[in-house]
């Protein structure tokens, strides 16, 4: 790289340091002198400014990016240096070409994070959907669910809005596989697992691979839990029990391994087969309003645990019996008010206002 070519990079850089701010007036004296010196300067500066003009579309500005992503993979394989020292090497080791400089910056972080496909759906009560997305991965919707997924060149993001969904990821080492779930945070490369957002809490069971249950503001995965095959996660999610810390504010949610059998979180969204372990009536009530018109509410008293925990198997034809059952089976009262089935602990008392 000839030295006017070098001096240029730097000068452009420092011009562009911030997106969409002004050099100041230091710098900008500075870089006036310097573009008279020579005319070689101005010539070397506007062959920079061009490929930032044209970045996003211009076939050069798309194989430089390449080069980087190649020259970064070759990196981490080698070294297993950081993320940031892969790109940084994999720049530096094209700027013979005399343009990869630009890449440093906002340009190149911005055409890797640009949209490549996004999608959102939304599964009706009772009904299943199998999605393939671009990159080989399956997500199977529960009923009564909401997803967005959003591919980029480097990540792959999800956000689970309510329900449960079926996780088939395929592994790419290069773009891990996040879902935001409340205020939980779900990061994979390549594994089948499923995550069900209830009323507190986000549930991750796993079939095999890794995962990594975090919560949303943990990015350091300070507190984050590693869950393997068979394996069962749960992290609390906004703050549902109103306790805060010494200072007033709210503790940070932290994801907690629980005893269950992992296998029952798949038969719901595979097979249709529902099943409760130890569940209390939130749980019941905001599951079984996935699979019936009429939606099903526990009323809780401020401060319980959730009423009885109750451990059954439901067919989904089966719901409406199971409902009939349910005050024979557990200390339950089910009612009909207000346009929705309503379930409550029998020690609560008749008059006390339920919770939704």
């Amino acid at each position: 790289m000839s030295k006017p070519r070098e001096e240029a990079a730097r000068w452009f850089i420092r011009m562009h340091r911030d997106a969409g701010a002004q050099a100041g007036a230091a710098d900008a004296a500075a870089w006036r002198r310097w573009m008279d010196a020579d005319p070689r300067h101005a010539a070397e500066y506007a062959a920079f400014e061009a490929l930032w003009q044209d970045f996003d579309s211009t076939p050069r500005a798309e194989a430089l990016a390449t080069a980087v992503n190649t020259a970064a993979r070759q990196r981490r394989d080698t070294r297993r240096h950081t993320r940031r020292a892969a790109i940084t090497r994999g720049v530096l080791g094209i700027a013979g070409l005399g343009t990869a400089g630009v890449l440093a910056l906002r340009g190149w972080h911005a055409w890797q994070d640009s949209t490549l496909s996004a999608l959102a759906r939304d599964s009706a009560i009772g009904e299943r959907i199998v999605l393939r997305l671009p990159d080989a991965s399956t997500l199977t919707l529960g009923p009564a669910s909401r997803i967005a997924t959003r591919y980029s060149r480097r990540r792959r993001a999800v956000v689970l809005e309510q329900g449960e969904a079926l996780f088939d990821v395929a592994r790419d080492a290069d773009r891990p596989f996040t879902i935001d779930a409340g205020q939980a945070r779900i990061t994979v490369l390549g594994t089948r697992f499923t995550v069900n957002r209830l009323p507190g809490l986000v549930r991750v069971s796993v079939e095999h691979g890794t995962v990594r249950l975090a919560g949303e503001g943990d990015a350091q995965g300070h507190q984050a839990l590693l869950l393997h095959a068979g394996e069962v996660g749960e992290m609390p999610d906004a703050g549902t029990d109103g306790a805060h810390d010494a200072d007033g504010t709210l503790p940070r949610p932290r994801p907690r391994r629980v005893q269950r059998d992992a296998r029952d979180s798949f038969s719901s969204i595979e097979r249709g087969l529902i099943v409760f372990d130890g569940a209390g009536l939130g749980e019941i009530a905001a599951t079984l309003s996935r699979w019936r018109r009429q939606p099903v509410r526990a009323a809780l008293a401020e401060g319980t645990d959730g009423g009885p925990r109750i451990t059954a198997a439901v067919q989904r034809g089966d719901v409406e019996s199971f409902l009939d059952a349910l005050p024979r089976i557990a200390a339950v009262r089910v009612q009909e008010r207000n346009g929705a089935t309503w379930l409550t602990p029998r020690h609560v008392a008749p008059g006390k206002k339920p919770e939704n």
